[in-house]
């Protein structure tokens, strides 16, 4: 039995009934293409969920330096400090971190001076370039600093939104300066956040380095995020370890560092965002083996009405491996190339609806997972197979002498 052979034959069997072979195998393409198409926003979900997580706050964790029991009796506490330099170390030895942010208070904030307006008191923090993405910060107005802007400790500020309710009555007051501790600063944008005083100047962490006593060496907090939701608890315990490690003071040592953050809430969404995959995830599964199962269905009807046919050939000499060969051809046949062209038509439809608004704050972006993609065809094929069985073996078992008489 050579396969090139049967391949002919099957084909030649598909050309014969085209009208039906179309619509067989578009009920495997429709099937294919919603597959494709909720695969791609399922995939993407994880992300959406991360974002909308940033906005509601459950994302962020700080750290803030406590005091780390010395062990020894008549010993007092020792206080921990995490030192800006060992931000790099501290990160790598995180690996479940995304990145982390340090905050620095030179001091303990004092009035604040605009051009014809001021306040009595006011927080400064200093803050890292990657403050923006590990906390639930919005810009409002304007704009964040850069790293270039960062490093060169240039003199600009953010400003709260409740401080510019109080001193510009709500106009944001972009290009302006403002005089605080001795410095001026030129406002680059508004923000708010809920992880901040309300009456507050975010700027550069090196700029604030120069402003405090210590000269910022000592972080004030610490702030990260996990790369992914369901990594939280991994991220604060790898920070926890790392912190140890650095500044000598067990990590059961719940005193030595208070780590803020609301884990419960970020797997309790983690865990509705997962079970939502998995029910897209089957749905277009379901989808997919229902149009197999359906293309299956009518080769099965096909073969009832070419008895006759199939009896002739088998009289011929046609053996009955070859003829069940031939109709499992068929039945792959119609699925693959339909789910080929509704790969293509899920691709193009992807392509077309783009990202969904999810919510303000995040849109749910669909990504191609080559990986998805393969199981699924894997799947197409052994289902194609499982469902054409009955109707190959059913054709293989067709008796000639049957088969002719009732001619």
């Amino acid at each position: 039995m050579r396969p090139l052979s049967v391949l002919s034959e099957a084909l030649g069997s598909l050309r014969a009934h085209p009208l039906r072979s179309a619509l067989t195998m578009l009920s495997v393409t429709f099937g294919a293409a919603a597959l494709h198409v909720l695969l791609a926003y399922a995939t993407g979900m994880p992300d959406t969920t991360a974002t909308i997580l940033r906005s509601l706050g459950g994302k962020e964790f700080i750290v803030e330096p406590r005091h780390a029991r010395t062990g020894g009796v008549g010993h007092s506490d020792r206080r921990v400090r995490i030192r800006y330099v060992d931000l790099p170390a501290i990160e790598g030895a995180c690996p479940s971190v995304a990145a982390v942010a340090p905050m620095y208070r030179p001091g303990r904030g004092g009035p604040i001076f605009g051009r014809d307006k001021s306040w009595p008191w006011a927080s400064v923090i200093g803050v890292g370039f990657t403050y923006r993405e590990v906390t639930d910060l919005r810009i409002v107005n304007g704009r964040w600093f850069t790293e270039e802007e960062e490093a060169a400790s240039e003199e600009l500020a953010l400003l709260s939104l409740p401080l510019v309710e109080g001193m510009y009555d709500g106009v944001p007051p972009l290009g302006e300066s403002i005089d605080c501790n001795g410095r001026r600063f030129t406002i680059i944008g508004t923000y708010e956040s809920q992880a901040t005083f309300a009456y507050s100047l975010l700027v550069p962490y090196p700029t604030a380095m120069e402003m405090g006593d210590d000269g910022g060496r000592y972080v004030s907090q610490l702030a990260f995020a996990p790369r992914r939701p369901d990594l939280a608890s991994d991220a604060i315990s790898q920070m926890r370890l790392a912190l140890a490690s650095l500044y000598d003071f067990d990590a059961d040592d719940t005193g030595a560092i208070d780590i803020k953050e609301n884990t419960a809430f970020v797997e309790k969404v983690a865990a509705a965002s997962f079970g939502l995959e998995m029910l897209v995830l089957t749905i277009a599964g379901l989808t997919l083996v229902l149009g197999c199962l359906g293309a299956a269905n009518v080769v099965g009807i096909a073969v009832a009405e070419r008895t006759s046919e199939l009896g002739l050939r088998k009289a011929l000499g046609a053996t009955p491996a070859r003829v069940r060969a031939e109709v499992l051809t068929e039945t792959l046949l119609l699925c693959t190339l339909g789910g080929a062209l509704g790969v293509a038509l899920g691709a193009a439809a992807t392509a077309l609806l783009g990202p969904l608004p999810f919510t303000d704050e995040a849109r749910l972006v669909p990504r191609a997972d080559e990986t998805l993609l393969l199981a699924s065809f894997v799947t197409l094929v052994v289902v194609a197979v499982l469902a054409g069985l009955p109707a190959a073996n059913r054709a293989a078992r067709v008796d000639p002498v049957v088969a002719l008489r009732d001619e």
